[in-house]
């Protein structure tokens, strides 16, 4: 995959004149092939890895947060965050690294506290479901993490608050067809006590720190003018303390692990043929009063053609074969799931007009064959503006846990199902923009855990879920400022039992503000949220919260850059988890060198 840098926090999909801005804007997780942003007709935002570490990001999920559509919960320093796309469940999101799934098929949760911000040259959200290109799980949509390629030197240190930490070490040779780089990071800290409700039963008074360790090498080498070869892997170990009761230390101890393959014939410039070979590894081991271990290990092979018939059309092919295998001190009596897959999908442009659309086969060997589809279709009536529709629907496949954990599984679970429709008004011109997106989700047969009358309790596809809601997103620059906003108004509901779904919020925003002030680049962001539930009774509420985070840095002499960043500024208490803390205002500040 060829992609470019972003030179923005975000890009909404719009459609405008090309500018500097928004030449090398490419993004490839919305149609599974290179494209200018401006062009999408998907609901998409990038955020650039360059601008985060800028702005002094330190954590991924901190990133996202910030962006339309996306809602998080977290249950202490260093645990997997659970990432509410759209208000569909943490689990109906595909996370992909470099084209490839790194979810545990026990949980079907991501861990993506494991991904340090040094190793990540882009983030590409894709929102709304996307199971016609990409299989199981894309309900609420698609978060693909692209990693790093540049060549250069650079070094990082970061130390915050909590006695943390960050350092990395980045390093390439070559250029963009013939080259190497490496990059070396490490992310630590003692944390803060992560329950503070003295009433739950896991609550311990310590501090639940955290240390990921991370190794990423991506090579390129193009041996003839018509191929490319390609290789992206990485490795990250955690050791992560938390909460599990009074008296014990506990730790998991984590890796998770990706690498792939590629390789790029391009013999026309009508036609490029791509194959990827790829697996992926999560590993958990639970040091505590209850130990365990638990793996996922994914294999994937795709094989993907571009083909562009003319200048108004373009066509995608792409076979695709996967298998997960699971592992752990709880025996299952089904450890591996295959499914063989199929698509086919076009891209239409002409007259102001533009249409896409894909379908996509799954053929499991645990739940049969599963078909999707997805198509859109937008018209420029004016220069400056643009409105979309599109539709589509999705699935989710039932978990190793859901399926077969003993005692507490149901093996004849079905996959979940969504049916989705959106549209979309899309304004842009030079340096500004504008959109407004409504849309509706409809998931059906969603898995609940349910007990009977004799305690007999299993997963049950029992409920249903309504997700829809309206996204407004602008950006716009006055004088040296830069501003990007966006909220949020949904209603993701379970309608079986006419409440709002768990951690969920009917309105949330964020705003950012930056600009250059007497050669100091500064940065203001706020991000707020309603009302929430914890609970499926909606009888725990979390309440309405509003942080404010401000950072700045300065170039000191060429190539060396000072920063500052502080977090949660007003020192809020809130909560994303009931009982769980955030910790409250967190400050870092940092030196980084680039050559």
């Amino acid at each position: 995959m060829m992609v470019a840098g972003v030179l923005t926090m975000e890009a909404t999909a719009q459609t405008a004149p090309p500018t500097a801005s928004t030449l090398e804007t490419v993004v490839v997780t919305a149609t599974r092939s290179a494209e200018d942003v401006d062009h999408v007709l998907r609901d998409v935002s990038v955020i650039d890895g360059a601008t985060l570490r800028a702005n002094g990001v330190v954590d991924i999920a901190d990133a996202l947060r910030a962006l339309p559509g996306v809602e998080l919960s977290l249950t202490g320093p260093g645990a997997t965050p659970a990432i509410f796309l759209r208000g569909a469940n943490s689990n109906q999101t595909l996370i992909l690294v470099d084209g490839q799934r790194i979810s545990s098929s026990y949980s079907g949760l991501a861990a993506l506290q494991h991904l340090n911000v040094d190793q990540i040259e882009r983030i590409e959200v894709l929102r709304g479901p996307a199971a016609s290109l990409y299989g199981a799980d894309a309900i609420g949509g698609v978060i693909q993490v692209i990693t790093r390629r540049d060549r250069n030197l650079g070094v990082r240190a970061a130390i915050g608050e909590w006695s943390s930490h960050q350092l990395s070490v980045n390093a390439g040779l070559g250029n963009a067809d013939n080259g190497l780089s490496l990059t070396v990071a490490q992310n630590a800290s003692r944390g803060y006590n992560a329950i503070v409700n003295q009433a739950d039963f896991s609550y311990n008074p310590d501090r639940d720190g955290y240390r990921f360790t991370t190794l990423q090498l991506n090579g390129n080498w193009t041996p003839t003018p018509t191929l490319k070869l390609g290789l992206s892997a990485f490795e990250s170990r955690g050791n992560v303390q938390y909460d599990g009761g009074p008296g014990y230390d506990d730790r998991i101890r984590s890796r998770v692990s990706n690498i792939a393959a590629t390789a790029e014939l391009t013999p026309s410039s009508a036609w490029k043929s791509s194959l990827r070979v790829g697996s992926s590894t999560d590993r958990a081991a639970f040091d505590s009063a209850y130990p365990g271990t638990y793996q996922t290990r994914n294999d994937q092979f795709a094989w993907q053609n571009d083909l562009r018939v003319n200048a108004m059309l373009r066509l995608l092919g792409l076979l695709e074969s996967r298998r997960e295998t699971v592992s752990g001190s709880d025996p299952l009596p089904v450890t591996t799931r295959r499914t063989q897959s199929a698509v086919a999908g076009g891209d239409f442009a002409a007259d102001g007009w533009r249409a896409n659309a894909s379908v996509r086969i799954d053929d499991s060997n645990q739940y049969g064959a599963k078909v999707t589809a997805n198509g859109s279709a937008g018209y420029q009536f004016a220069p400056q503006w643009r409105v979309v529709f599109g539709g589509g629907n999705s699935f989710k496949a039932p978990t190793f846990n859901d399926l077969y954990y003993p005692g507490f599984a149901n093996p004849n679970l079905k996959p979940e199902r969504g049916q989705n429709v959106e549209a979309s008004v899309r304004w842009a011109s030079r340096d500004s923009k504008l959109s407004l997106t409504a849309y509706h989700n409809r998931v059906r047969d969603l898995i609940v855990f349910q007990c009977d009358a004799n305690y007999n309790c299993a997963p049950q596809n029992v409920a249903t879920a309504r997700l829809q809601g309206v996204t407004l997103a602008a950006a716009t620059r006055l004088g040296a400022w830069r501003l990007d906003g966006n909220v949020d108004f949904g209603n993701p509901r379970d309608t079986t039992s006419d409440r709002q779904l768990a951690r969920r919020a009917r309105e949330h925003g964020a705003l950012r503000v930056s600009g250059e002030v007497l050669g100091v680049t500064t940065g203001v962001e706020l991000i707020a949220s309603g009302k929430r539930f914890d609970n499926a009774g909606n009888t725990r509420v979390l309440p309405a919260y509003a942080l404010l985070n401000l950072h700045a840095s300065k170039q000191i002499v060429p190539g060396m850059r000072l920063a500052v960043r502080v977090e949660n500024v007003t020192n809020r208490d809130y909560q994303l988890a009931y009982g769980y803390a955030t910790g409250g205002r967190r400050a870092w500040l940092e030196l980084s060198l680039d050559r």
